[in-house]
């Protein structure tokens, strides 16, 4: 091989236009390839033919052709808008909404919702609405919904979770059926899905945040209040059943006694052994001397126990028993 400096002229440039080419090529190859990235779709336009319709490219390599055919990428990832003054909201799309309840009350209310276009119908989205579709669709709508549902609310339900989750619900079924839609095979599709509405910080006035909270706290007190009542109630109830049975357990055992002369023998030796057992301050301990005949039974102050009571040396006490 000669080296570069004796190369011939012709050859020279023989291969500067090869290098060119193949520039020149790989260049084209790189404009006819488009790469759709994870969590996007694309769509479509011709220069003459307009937005091809039915085509939406998935993640990955494409094909166009330069110059004729122009893609457009949309984000099919859900996402989170707020409505909010928060100046540090890195999701803002608007201002806090202003509603007006049915109370008179006036006040602004933080707003986020979440949704995402429709992948199979994103040629539609595109073609009829366009790639500012959160300012020119979703902004107007939920604004006018909020408003429209707060008016059958009053104040104080903006501040009981059951009654946000309440107009949370009606309000994002409202905004669901007034999502622009389109119909293909027969079904209506959404060109925007719309997965969830939540009610952030409603800015009440300080004279209206007062009273709420006055309120919550005089209803939470009655509540308690109710709850125990019937905690005495029922504890009233319960004594009053207790205190009946044991009165007629004792009606049934008298009955019983009066018909038997056995069973009072039993039900004596039940208390007596029970006195024995679980001797108390207040009466002197007892022991049984002798049990003579069927039921005549003989009792005596157990003097060893007698005198640890009274601070009297037992032997004297079992002298002055055997006198």
């Amino acid at each position: 091989m000669y080296p570069t400096e004796e190369v011939p002229p012709r050859q020279r440039r023989w291969l500067a236009g090869a290098a060119i080419a193949f520039l020149a090529a790989l260049g084209l190859v790189r404009a006819c390839l488009y790469v759709t990235p994870p969590g996007h779709a694309t769509v479509v336009f011709n220069t003459f033919s307009g937005l091809q319709k039915g085509r939406v490219e998935l993640p990955g390599v494409m094909f166009r052709i330069p110059g004729i055919e122009t893609p457009i990428t949309y984000t099919v990832l859900t996402r989170v808008w707020e409505f909010t003054n928060d100046p540090n909201s890195p999701n803002a799309i608007s201002n806090a909404i202003a509603v007006n309840t049915a109370d008179g009350q006036a006040f602004t209310v933080d707003v986020a919702i979440a949704l995402r276009p429709n992948i199979a119908t994103l040629d539609e989205l595109h073609a009829t609405i366009g790639e500012n579709y959160l300012s020119t669709v979703v902004v107007p709508l939920v604004r006018s919904k909020i408003r429209d549902i707060s008016a059958s609310f009053e104040s104080e339900d903006f501040y009981r979770k059951s009654q946000r989750m309440a107009i949370e619900q009606q309000a994002l079924d409202l905004i669901r059926q007034e999502m622009p839609t389109v119909n293909r095979n027969g079904q209506t599709l959404p060109l925007i899905e719309v997965e969830g509405l939540f009610l952030g910080h409603a800015d009440f006035p300080q004279a209206l945040r007062d009273s709420i909270e006055r309120k919550q706290v005089a209803s939470i007190t009655a509540q308690t209040a109710a709850v125990r009542a019937q905690i005495q109630e029922k504890e009233t109830e319960r004594l009053l059943i207790l205190a009946a049975a044991n009165q007629r357990a004792i009606e049934l055992k008298g009955k019983a006694a009066a018909k038997n002369a056995q069973l009072a023998d039993l039900l004596f030796y039940e208390k007596l052994q029970e006195r024995i057992q679980n001797p108390t301050d207040s009466l002197p301990p007892l022991r049984i001397i002798r049990v003579e005949g069927e039921a005549t039974v003989f009792l005596n102050v157990d003097p060893y126990q007698a005198a640890l009571q009274q601070n009297v040396d037992p032997h004297q006490a079992d002298s002055h028993q055997a006198q």
